[in-house]
C-alpha cells in the first residue's frame, strides 16, 4: 500500500470528504448520546488502585495510551528535514546578524570614546596656557544681580531672533533648490516631445500654441514636477532628516527641503485647481468635474497638515538647548524657528518675483500655512534627541547668509531675461541654451 494513503498501524488515512463524514457522524453521536452504557469497573484492591485511576483518566479523556502513541506516530512519524534545516539556517542567520549589529555598535562606541578622549586631551593641553578655554561657567539665576538678569533676558531675546534669521535664510535656500529641480524636471520631460521652453525666475514658459502638444504629453509634462517634488519630500523627511549625524541647522535645512517638496505636490494641486494653472492642468485634462477637484484639493491639504503635525518633534530636534524645548518655552521656540521664517521667507520670495508674481506660484507659497500651523497644535510633541543641560548661545551663521545672498543674486539676475533651452535626447543628446 502506498505510504501516502496509509500510515502505521494499518489504518487508512482519511481524505477530506472522509474527515467531513466522520465529523458529522461524531456530531450526531454526541447529540443522541452514547449508544452503549458505561462499563462498570469494580474496585480491584489497593495494589491495582493506580491502574484503576489510570483507566478512569483514559475513559474521561477518551484516549488510551496506545491511541495517544498512535496519534503521535501519525502526525510526527517522519521528521521534515527541509523545514528543520530551514529553521536552523534562519536561527544561525539571525544570530549572525545580531552579532554583526553588536560589533558595529561596539566599534561606533569605541570611535566616539576615542574622539572624546582626543578632544579632552587637546583641551587640557591648551588650558595649560589659557585656563578658561572652553570652560562652561554656570551661575545660578538666583545669584545674579538685577542688571545681570536684565542682560540675560536681552541675550535670550537676541538668541531667538538669531534663530529666525538663520532659519529664514535656510528656508529661502531650500525653496530655490526644490523649485529649480521642479522646473528642470518639467523641462527635461517636455523635451521628450521636442518642446523647447524658456526658464525664467518666475515661470517656465512654453509655446502654448505649438501643434506638438497633445493630451498625453500635457498630463505627463505637468505632473512630472510635482511628482519629483513629492519624492524629494519623502526622501528628506523620512530618511535623511532621521540620520543620527544630521543635527542642528543641517537637520533644519533638510526639514525645509522636505516641507517645500510636499507643498509643491500637495499644496500646488489646490493652487492649480483654484487658478487653473500648473498642476491644475492635470485634473482638467483628465476631465474631472468640479466636485472631485475640490474634494481632492481638500484631501491633499489635510495630508499636508497631517505631515506638519508630526513634523513638530523634528523641528524641536533642531534646537541646541534643552531649555528652549521645555513645555513652557516650546511654542515660543517654534514661533521664532518655524512660523516667522516661513512668513518672512515667503514675503522675500514674493518681493523678488515682482512684477511677475504668477497667481499659481503665489497660491502655492500661501498653502505652506497648512503644513506649518499644525506644528503648533501638537502639544505632546517631544524631541527625539537628548540635549546638554547647559544653555547654548545661538549666533548668526554667516555661511548661510552668504549662500542665501549669492543664490538670490544668481537666481534673480541670471534668469531675469530667461534662458531659451532646447534639449533633444532620442538617440543623440543635444542641448542648446540661449539667453533672451
Amino acid at each position: 500500500m502506498n505510504h501516502r494513503s496509509s500510515h502505521r498501524g494499518g489504518h487508512r488515512r482519511k481524505n477530506f470528504f472522509r474527515r467531513i463524514r466522520h465529523n458529522v457522524k461524531k456530531l450526531f453521536k454526541n447529540l443522541t448520546g452514547p449508544s452503549e452504557p458505561k462499563h462498570y469497573r469494580p474496585y480491584l484492591g489497593p495494589s491495582q488502585a493506580g491502574d484503576q485511576t489510570l483507566l478512569e483518566k483514559e475513559e474521561f479523556t477518551g484516549f488510551s495510551k496506545e491511541r495517544k502513541k498512535h496519534h503521535r506516530r501519525r502526525f510526527g512519524s517522519k521528521p521534515n528535514w527541509w523545514s528543520s534545516g530551514l529553521s536552523e539556517f534562519r536561527r544561525k542567520l539571525s544570530l549572525r546578524k545580531s552579532e554583526s549589529r553588536k560589533n558595529k555598535y561596539k566599534k561606533r562606541i569605541r570611535k566616539k570614546h576615542k574622539r572624546e578622549n582626543r578632544k579632552r586631551t587637546w583641551y587640557e593641553f591648551i588650558r595649560k596656557f589659557f585656563p578658561d578655554y572652553k570652560k562652561k561657567i554656570n551661575v545660578p539665576f538666583s545669584e545674579l544681580s538685577t542688571e545681570n538678569v536684565t542682560d540675560q533676558i536681552k541675550q535670550q531675546q537676541k538668541n531667538y531672533f538669531y534663530y529666525s534669521i538663520n532659519s529664514t535664510a535656510i528656508f529661502i535656500i531650500a525653496y530655490l533648490l526644490v523649485y529649480l529641480i521642479y522646473q528642470i524636471t518639467v523641462l527635461i520631460v517636455a523635451s521628450k516631445w521636442k518642446l523647447d521652453s524658456v526658464l525664467l525666475y518666475y515661470d517656465l514658459a512654453f509655446n502654448d500654441y505649438s501643434p506638438l502638444w497633445s493630451r498625453q504629453n500635457i498630463i505627463i509634462t505637468t505632473i512630472s514636477g510635482p511628482v519629483i517634488s513629492l519624492i524629494i519630500g519623502v526622501l528628506f523627511y523620512r530618511f535623511l532628516s532621521e540620520r543620527p549625524k544630521v543635527k542642528g541647522f543641517l537637520k533644519l535645512f533638510f526639514l525645509w527641503i522636505a516641507m517645500h517638496g510636499f507643498n509643491l505636490f500637495l499644496g500646488a494641486f489646490g493652487s492649480g485647481v483654484s487658478f487653473d494653472q500648473g498642476f491644475g492642468y492635470v485634473p482638467a485634462w483628465l476631465y474631472w468635474n468640479v466636485f472631485w477637484q475640490i474634494f481632492m484639493s481638500l484631501v491633499f491639504l489635510f495630508i499636508l497638515g497631517y505631515i506638519g503635525y508630526y513634523a513638530a518633534p523634528k523641528f524641536l530636534d533642531t534646537s541646541k538647548s534643552a531649555y528652549r524645548v521645555r513645555p513652557e518655552n516650546r511654542l515660543r521656540f517654534l514661533l521664532f524657528q518655524v512660523a516667522l521664517p516661513m512668513a518672512i521667507g515667503t514675503v522675500i520670495i514674493l518681493l523678488i518675483k515682482i512684477p511677475n508674481n504668477m497667481p499659481y506660484e503665489t497660491g502655492t507659497m500661501v498653502t505652506m500655512v497648512f503644513g506649518i500651523v499644525p506644528v503648533f497644535l501638537n502639544r505632546n510633541a517631544k524631541p527625539s534627541i537628548t540635549f546638554e543641560r547647559e544653555k547654548k548661545a545661538t549666533h548668526i551663521k554667516w555661511i548661510y547668509i552668504v549662500i542665501f545672498v549669492v543664490f538670490m543674486i544668481i537666481y534673480r539676475v541670471g534668469l531675469n531675461n530667461g534662458l531659451h533651452i532646447k534639449m533633444y535626447y532620442d538617440f543623440i543628446f543635444s542641448l542648446n541654451i540661449n539667453s533672451l
